[in-house]
C-alpha cells in the first residue's frame, strides 16, 4: 500500500503523543532527499525521526537505522541546524486527511527569542518535498527541492516566496461525510467500481486501501457503484470511519506483508484476506511497522542494485576471458596444423639425394598416406637445410602447443570461476553476503581494493552457511559463495562427512554431516542423500533443469590444488546420481532451513 492518508494518520498520532515537548538534538541529511532528526524525549530517550522526499519512497516515521552521513553536510541540512537545533517539537499534524504533515517547532532565533518554525513534508510522488516555513509571515525559508513556474504553474518553491499549499484535488475529508452525502456522491460515479469511486471521492484513500476497505466491509471492490444500495454504502462508510478511528488511538497495530522472503506491503489496516505465499507480520505501532518495512525494502533495493552492478562487472571480465579463449583456440588450431611440418622435414631428408639446391618445390610420395605431396623449398638453401628449416618450425609449434594448451586450461578455469561468482551474486540473500563476494573479487584482482581506515583491522567474519535438516534428522550445510565453499569444505566439515557438487556445473558445495558410525557409502541414509543432491542442484546454475548430475564422495577425497581460485577443487573416488530440483519434495527441504544469520 502506498504511504497514504491512513498510514500518515496512524504515524502522526503516535508521533504527536511521543514527541510533543521533545527537544531536537541533531539534524542529518544522509541522502539528497532525506532528513533524519535526532530527538531527545523524556519517556523513550533519544529517537530518530526520518523524513524522506524520495520520489518513490517519500515517508516519515521513527527509525532505528543508523545511516552513514556525508563528510560535509549539504546546505539544506546546515540551514535546518541553524533554525531548528535545540528547538522543541510542539505538534505533529496531518493536514486534513491528505499526505501532508506539518511539524510545528519552537526554536530560538538570532535574538535568543523563542519563535515558531514549521517543517512541512509533502508526499506527492516526484514532487515530494520538505519545506521549512516561517509561520509568522507564511514565507518559505528554504526547501530540500527548489523549483519555479517551469515545474508548477500553481506555485514556486524558493526562499522568500509565500508558501502555497499543493493544489486541492477536489476530494472530501472522510470524517465530514454523512451517510446520505456519502451515498449521493458515490452514486454520482455511475459505472465506476466501488473501490475506484471510494478512491476518487475520499482524501487520503489510495487505490490499494480502497480495495482493502471494501474487503473489510465484505463487499466486492470491483462491484459497479450503480449496483450498490444504501446498505452497502452504510457498511462501507462505517468501515472507513472505524478504521480512521482505530488509526487515531496509538499505539495503532500495523502490518507488514511478506511475499516469500521479500517485504511486499505495509499497512495500518488489518488485512482482510491472505493470499497463498503471503505472510503477515504484526507490529504494536505504525512507526515500528513502517521502519521495519522500509529498512527491509531499502536493503532489498540496495541488494538488487549491487547485484546488478557486480553482475555487469563480472560479465565484463567473462567476455574478456571468452575472447581470450577464442583467440587461444584459434592459435592452437594453427599450431596443430603445423604438425605436418615434421613429415615434410622427414620426406626432404629421405629424398635429399633426388633434390638439388635451387629447386623451388619438391613433389614427393608421402610414405604414411601413399599420396603425393608438394613441398615448397627455399632455392637459396640445400635440400637438407630446407628439411632443417621445417624441423625447426615444427619444434617451435610443438612448444607453442604446450603453452597454448596450458593457457587455454587456465582461461577455461577462469571462465568457470567467474561463472560460479556470477551464480553466487544472483543467489546472495543480503548485503553481507555480497560484501564477501566483493572482497573475494578484490583479492582476485578483478576489483580495485578499497582503502580501509586504520591498520591491523581483523578480516570480516564469514556469514553462516545455509543449514537444513533432512527427513532422517541429519544436518545438511550449503555454501553461499566461493570463499564460504572453501571454508565449509576444508574448515567446518570432517573428513568422514559426505561432500556433494553438481558435475561440471557451477554451484554450491554441499556437506552432509555424518555420524562417525557411518564409514561406508552403503550406510548413508538414502533419503538424506537424495535431499542433499536436490539442494546441490537447486543452488547451482542448473536450477531450472529437470535432470541434473550430482557427484558425491567422502570429504577426504576432495582436495584443493595449489594456487586454485576460491571454491575450485578436485576430487576422486566419487559416485553420481541424477536429480530434478523442480520437484515438490524440494519445498519441504527448503522449509526445514534454520534461519541462522550468525557468523562462523
Amino acid at each position: 500500500m502506498p504511504f497514504d492518508g491512513f498510514s500518515i494518520h496512524a504515524i502522526c498520532n503516535e508521533l504527536n503523543r511521543n514527541l510533543a515537548g521533545a527537544r531536537i538534538d541533531k539534524i542529518y541529511q544522509p541522502e539528497k532527499d532525506e532528513i533524519v532528526i535526532s530527538i531527545r524525549t523524556v519517556s523513550s530517550g533519544t529517537v530518530r525521526l526520518m523524513l524522506s522526499a524520495n520520489a518513490r519512497w517519500a515517508r516519515l516515521h521513527l527509525t532505528s537505522e543508523k545511516q552513514a552521513n556525508p563528510t560535509s553536510p549539504p546546505s539544506f541540512c546546515m540551514l535546518l541546524r541553524k533554525y531548528l537545533e535545540g528547538g522543541k517539537i510542539k505538534e505533529v499534524r496531518q493536514v486534513g486527511f491528505e499526505r501532508i504533515v506539518h511539524i510545528t517547532i519552537e526554536a530560538l532565533d538570532e535574538f535568543r527569542d523563542w519563535r515558531p518554525r514549521l517543517l512541512i513534508l509533502e508526499i506527492m510522488g516526484k514532487h515530494s518535498n520538505i519545506i521549512l516555513v516561517n509561520p509568522d509571515n507564511n514565507t518559505i525559508i528554504d526547501a530540500i527541492k527548489r523549483y519555479g513556474s517551469e515545474v508548477s504553474s500553481h506555485r514556486e518553491v524558493f526562499p522568500g516566496r509565500e508558501y502555497i499549499a499543493p493544489p486541492d484535488q477536489g476530494k472530501v475529508h472522510p470524517l465530514t461525510l454523512t451517510l446520505n452525502d456519502f451515498a449521493a456522491r458515490m452514486w454520482a460515479f455511475g459505472s465506476h467500481s466501488l473501490s475506484q469511486a471510494l478512491f476518487q471521492l475520499c482524501a487520503g484513500v489510495s487505490p490499494a486501501s480502497a480495495q482493502e476497505l471494501c474487503r473489510l466491509a465484505q463487499l466486492d471492490p470491483d462491484m459497479p457503484v450503480e449496483e450498490c444500495g444504501e446498505y452497502d454504502f452504510r457498511v462501507l462508510l462505517e468501515t472507513l470511519l472505524s478504521q480512521i478511528k482505530a488509526c487515531s488511538n496509538p499505539p495503532c497495530p500495523a502490518y507488514v506483508i511478506y511475499k516469500g522472503n521479500n517485504a511486499f506491503d505495509f499497512t495500518p489496516l488489518p488485512p482482510a484476506s491472505s493470499q497463498p505465499g503471503f505472510k503477515i507480520h504484526t507490529f504494536s505501532s505504525a512507526n515500528q511497522a513502517a521502519d521495519h518495512f522500509y529498512q527491509v525494502k531499502m536493503n532489498q533495493l540496495r541488494l538488487e542494485s549491487i547485484q546488478t552492478n557486480l553482475s555487469r562487472t563480472v560479465k565484463g571480465w567473462m567476455e574478456k576471458a571468452q575472447k581470450k579463449r577464442f583467440s587461444q583456440e584459434s592459435d592452437l588450431i594453427k599450431a596443430r596444423e603445423k604438425e605436418q611440418l615434421k613429415t615434410w622435414g622427414e620426406l626432404l631428408t629421405v629424398y635429399a639425394h633426388q633434390l638439388k639446391k635451387g629447386d623451388k618445390e619438391a613433389r614427393l610420395l608421402d610414405y604414411n598416406t601413399g599420396e603425393e605431396v608438394t613441398i615448397q623449398l627455399d632455392p637459396r638453401l640445400s635440400p637438407i637445410a630446407n628439411a632443417q628449416k621445417y624441423f625447426k618450425a615444427y619444434n617451435k609449434s610443438r612448444i607453442a602447443i604446450k603453452h597454448l594448451e596450458n593457457y587455454l586450461q587456465q582461461t577455461n578455469q577462469e571462465i568457470e570461476y567467474l561463472d560460479s561468482v556470477l551464480l553466487a551474486i544472483n543467489q546472495a540473500e543480503n548485503l553481507n553476503q555480497l560484501e564477501e563476494i566483493v572482497e573475494e573479487l578484490e583479492k582476485g584482482g578483478y576489483l580495485r581494493e578499497r582503502k580501509v581506515k586504520g591498520s591491523g583491522k581483523s578480516p570480516r567474519p564469514l556469514s553462516a552457511p545455509r543449514r537444513y535438516v533432512s527427513s532422517e534428522g541429519l544436518e545438511i550445510w550449503v555454501g553461499r559463495n566461493n570463499r564460504q565453499n572453501d571454508h565449509l569444505t576444508f574448515k567446518l566439515s570432517d573428513r568422514h562427512d559426505l561432500w556433494l557438487h553438481t558435475r561440471q556445473i557451477p554451484g554450491a558445495h554441499v556437506i552432509i554431516r555424518l555420524p562417525k558410525t557411518i564409514s561406508s557409502i552403503d550406510d548413508v541414509p538414502q533419503n538424506t542423500l537424495e535431499e542433499a543432491a536436490l539442494l546441490a542442484a537447486y543452488y547451482s546454475k542448473a536450477r531450472q533443469d529437470h535432470k541434473v548430475p550430482v557427484d558425491y564422495t567422502f570429504r577426504s577425497n576432495v582436495r584443493k590444488p595449489t594456487g586454485a581460485k576460491p571454491g575450485m577443487v578436485i576430487y576422486d573416488n566419487y559416485w553420481t546420481l541424477y536429480t530434478n530440483p523442480g520437484t515438490d519434495r524440494l519445498e519441504a527441504i527448503l522449509r526445514s532451513a534454520k534461519q541462522e544469520e550468525d557468523v562462523m
